[in-house]
C-alpha cells in the first residue's frame, strides 16, 4: 500500500451530522467527540507513518492513519477490545464525529486493521530501533502541556511493576515445555527422525505424568533427566535447518542458562546461580525476574514522568524496559533525553532514582533532583559536620571550627586527622563519625557521604518537606494503570509490543485530562454567561423600578 494522508474532511450533502436536530447537534458538540475532534486528533501527525508504506505511488492507497490511531486511543479510554472499537466507530455517532467520517459512506477500519497497524509499528521498531508512537505521544504531550498552560518546570518522576501475560512456569516445566515445543516443530517438518525416548514426548498425557504427578523428592531426579533428553535433542537438530528456529533458539538458551560444564560433565546451576535475565517463559522471551519489596515479578518495569503546576499535570514521557531495569536507569536516560535546559527544572523523585553521580550530572544541565528520601544503610555519624572543599580536594574544618592536623585523599577517600584534644570533649561526639586512634582521631569519608549527609539534613526540614509533596500526585498514576487500564493483563507478548500498548494508556490517561479541563471550562463559561444574564436582567429591572 502507498502512503496517502487524510488531512481533512469534506463534507457531504448527506452528511450524518445534518440529519440531526438542532437539540441532538447540542448535545453532541458539548460532548468529549467534540474535544477529541479539536484537539486530539487535528494533532495526530500522518507523516511520521509514512515509512510503514510503500514508497511505489502505483499501489492500492492506505487507509487513512489518523483514523486508525484516533480509534486506538479511544479504545483504551473506553477499554474496548478491537471487535468493540470497530463497532462503535461503525454505529456510534460521536466515534465518527470524533474521527471526522461522518461523511463516509463506509467506516474506513475493519475487524483486522487495527492489528495490523500495530504489528506494522512494532515491526518498524525492531528493524530500526525506532518508537513511532512514543515520539508522536511526546509531540502531543507538550502541545497538551501548551493547551493547559502547563509551564514545564516541574516534573515528577514514578515507576510501577507490569507483570506479563505468560503464565508462571517453574523450573521444570520451563524446560519441559521449551524441549516439547522443539520436539513438535521437528515433528511437524518430517524432516528427522526422532528416538523413541524423544516421542514420548508427543503424548497428551506425557505433560501430567512428567510434572503434575511430580513429587517434591523426584524433581532433582525429574531436571536431569530432561536436561539429558533437551542435549540429546539439540545434538539431532544441530546440522539441520531448524537449528536457527526461534524455538531452537530458545532450547539453547534455556540450557545454557540453567546448566554449566565443569571437568565431571554438564551440571544444573543451583536456583539462586540463575541469573534475572534468564528466559522466564517461552511465549514472552523479553519477560525477567525480580524481587521488590518482597514480592516476586515476572515481565516489565515502566516509568512515568509528569510535568505539572497548579494549571493541571501531563504525562510528558515514558518508558517500559524490561524489570531488571533500575530507577536510576531511567534517571539517567531522563538527564540525557532532557540535555542542557536554559531556565532551571526541578524534578522529584523517589529516593531509589537518586544517586551522587545522577546529582551532579544533572546540575550540568540545569536540572535540579529533589529525592523524597534517601535509600541504603544509615551512616555511622553525620558527615556534614564538617566543610568539605570539593575544588582543592581537602576538609577544611568541623562544625566546632577545628582543622584538621593533616589531610590526604586516596582515591574516593578523604583521610583526615583531628587532634585529640579538639575531639576528646567535644559535645557532638556521639554524631560525629571519627574514629579514635592511639595518637589522635581519624576520619574517613567520601564526596558521596557529604553529599548524602547534606540532603538527608534537608529533608528534616518544613520547606523540603513540602517541596516533596508535591510528588505524592504521580504515586496515583500506578495505581490507575491498574485498575482502569489493565497493564498487568496486556494481551500481547514481548518487550516492543507492550511498549506500544502501554504507551496507548498513557495517552489515554493524557487526553482524559484535557477532556476534563475541557469539561470545567465549559461550565465556567456557562456559569459566567448566565450570572451576566442575570445580573444584566437585575440592573433591567431596577432601572425600570
Amino acid at each position: 500500500m502507498a502512503f496517502c494522508s487524510n488531512p481533512s474532511q469534506q463534507i457531504s450533502m448527506d452528511d450524518a451530522i445534518l440529519r440531526l436536530s438542532k437539540r441532538e447537534q447540542k448535545y453532541l458538540k458539548n460532548s468529549w467527540a467534540q474535544d477529541f475532534s479539536e484537539n486530539v486528533f487535528t494533532l495526530i501527525n500522518e507523516k511520521r507513518f509514512e515509512v510503514l508504506y510503500s514508497k511505489n505511488p502505483a499501489t492500492r492507497p492506505n487507509n487513512p492513519v489518523n483514523i486508525y490511531l484516533g480509534l486506538l486511543i479511544l479504545k483504551e479510554i473506553f477499554n474496548q477490545s478491537d471487535e468493540e472499537a470497530v463497532e462503535s466507530l461503525m454505529f456510534d455517532l460521536r466515534y465518527q464525529y470524533a474521527l471526522h467520517t461522518t461523511s463516509f459512506q463506509e467506516q474506513p477500519v475493519s475487524k483486522n486493521s487495527l492489528s495490523n497497524f500495530r504489528t506494522a509499528i512494532c515491526r518498524y521498531d525492531k528493524e530500526n530501533n525506532t518508537d513511532l508512537l512514543k515520539e508522536e505521544f511526546k509531540e502531543h504531550a507538550e502541545k497538551f502541556c501548551k493547551l493547559l498552560k502547563i509551564d514545564g518546570r516541574t516534573i515528577r518522576m514514578d515507576s510501577l511493576m507490569i507483570s506479563s501475560s505468560c503464565k508462571k512456569l517453574s523450573r521444570l516445566e520451563l524446560l519441559y515445555t521449551c524441549l516439547k515445543d522443539v520436539i513438535v516443530e521437528v515433528e511437524k517438518e518430517g524432516k528427522l527422525e526422532l528416538p523413541e525416548n524423544l516421542k514420548e514426548y508427543l503424548r497428551s498425557e506425557h505433560h501430567n505424568e512428567r510434572i503434575y504427578r511430580c513429587k517434591d523428592t523426584e524433581v532433582s531426579e525429574r531436571l536431569t533427566e530432561i536436561i539429558s533428553d533437551a542435549l540429546e535433542m539439540q545434538k539431532i537438530v544441530s546440522n539441520a535447518s531448524l537449528e536457527s528456529s526461534n524455538k531452537t533458539n530458545l532450547l539453547s538458551r534455556v540450557i545454557e542458562e540453567q546448566t554449566e560444564y565443569t571437568t565431571e560433565g554438564i551440571r544444573l546451576k543451583d536456583s539462586k546461580e540463575i541469573s534475572p535475565e534468564s528466559l522466564q517463559s517461552p511465549k514472552d522471551p523479553d519477560a525477567t525476574y525480580r524481587t521488590k519489596a518482597g514480592k516476586k515479578y515476572v515481565g516489565y518495569v515502566g516509568n512515568v514522568v509528569e510535568t505539572f503546576d497548579k494549571n493541571g499535570s501531563i504525562v510528558t514521557k515514558y518508558d517500559l524496559q524490561k524489570n531488571i531495569y533500575s530507577d536510576q536507569h531511567f534517571s539517567k536516560d531522563f538527564i540525557e533525553a532532557m540535555g542542557r535546559q536554559e531556565e532551571p527544572i526541578t524534578v522529584m523523585v523517589d529516593g531509589a532514582y537518586y544517586g551522587d553521580e545522577i546529582a551532579k550530572e544533572a546540575e550540568k544541565n540545569n536540572i535540579e533532583i529533589v529525592p523524597g528520601n534517601l535509600v541504603g544503610r544509615e551512616p555511622n555519624g553525620d558527615y556534614s559536620l564538617f566543610e568539605l572543599d570539593i575544588e582543592n580536594q581537602k576538609i577544611l574544618k568541623c562544625i566546632m571550627g577545628y582543622e584538621p592536623v593533616d589531610c590526604k585523599k586516596n582515591g574516593e577517600t578523604y583521610r583526615a586527622h583531628f587532634a585529640k584534644e579538639c575531639c576528646g570533649n567535644c559535645s557532638l561526639r556521639e554524631k560525629c563519625p571519627v574514629k579514635e586512634q592511639r595518637k589522635n582521631y581519624l576520619l574517613q569519608m567520601k564526596e558521596v557521604h557529604y553529599n548524602s549527609a547534606l540532603i538527608r539534613n534537608k529533608l528534616g526540614t518544613s520547606e523540603y518537606r513540602d517541596k516533596t509533596r508535591q510528588r505524592a500526585g504521580v504515586e496515583g498514576l500506578p495505581s490507575i494503570l491498574r485498575r482502569k487500564y489493565h497493564v498487568d493483563d496486556m494481551p500481547v507478548r514481548g518487550l516492543i509490543y507492550a511498549q506500544i500498548l502501554f504507551g496507548l494508556k498513557i495517552e489515554a490517561i493524557n487526553v482524559k485530562k484535557c477532556f476534563k479541563k475541557s469539561i470545567a471550562k465549559r461550565k465556567r463559561n456557562l456559569a459566567i454567561s448566565i450570572n451576566y444574564l442575570f445580573l444584566h436582567r437585575y440592573r433591567f429591572f431596577e432601572d425600570i423600578v
